[in-house]
């Protein structure tokens, strides 16, 4: 609400305001070419859409210059984009580390401040459907860690209270239950170079493992709210039990 994100238009109503610009684009691609000359993957937090262009603008420099290619760098939140940069993520290699519950908790402040440019607020369908690699969280303690609340607001962008109404803000931007899984496990540890060991269930990777009372691939949306965790498994050790 603060309205300080950089935007490349100004904020509604604010004509001389878009934001700030807490590093220069210049400062930002000197930085980056360093981290990526030392073998280290960026990990950089942008909200406002100019934001997201200089931090992909700084990562396409070291690309076309050759350098840390392998690197999987990636943006916190990532949070409203300007069309022309959506696709930039697949074709750089940047994953969009996003936090679904961000967009239910945001959805006033969007309309207010960015209008129509929340059209491609929190746009995980997008993004995934030009081949970037969703990796979903929470952001705790800024909000809250339950994953349930973070897959619903994922796959019907609508609040706990059901607002904005069933239809959800922006609905063309849900993914379906099994993606919002799939950016929570794997696509999590994939952002962190872990996926030889985790995400998933498979011979030889951690045994961490939730155990739900239900199956949230076939239950309506609401019931995920309501899904009880019955068993948690880390390192194949039972560390909490439902009752």
């Amino acid at each position: 609400g603060a309205r300080s994100a950089l935007m490349v238009d100004p904020y509604e109503g604010e004509p001389h305001n878009r934001g700030i610009a807490v590093s220069t684009a210049e400062h930002l691609k000197a930085q980056v070419e360093k981290a990526a000359r030392a073998g280290l993957a960026v990990h950089t937090h942008a909200i406002g859409d100019q934001a997201n262009r200089n931090v992909l603008d700084a990562v396409e420099a070291t690309r076309r210059a050759g350098i840390g290619l392998h690197l999987r760098h990636r943006i916190e939140h990532s949070q409203v984009l300007q069309p022309a940069d959506v696709p930039r993520f697949a074709e750089l290699g940047v994953i969009p580390s996003m936090q679904p519950i961000h967009c239910t908790q945001d959805i006033v402040l969007a309309d207010r401040h960015w209008g129509d440019r929340s059209r491609l607020a929190y746009a995980w369908s997008s993004l995934q459907s030009s081949g970037a690699m969703l990796a979903f969280g929470s952001d705790a303690p800024v909000e809250t860690p339950d994953v349930m609340q973070g897959i619903y607001a994922a796959v019907t962008r609508r609040r706990a209270d059901g607002y904005p109404g069933a239809e959800g803000w922006y609905p063309e931007e849900c993914v379906s239950v099994a993606e919002a899984v799939y950016a929570y496990t794997l696509g999590a540890a994939y952002a962190g170079g872990e996926e030889a060991i985790k995400g998933s269930l498979a011979p030889g990777k951690l045994a961490d493992i939730t155990v739900l009372e239900r199956d949230i691939f076939t239950v309506a949306a609401e019931e995920i709210l309501t899904t009880p965790i019955t068993y948690t498994i880390v390192g194949g050790e039972v560390v909490y039990e439902n009752g």
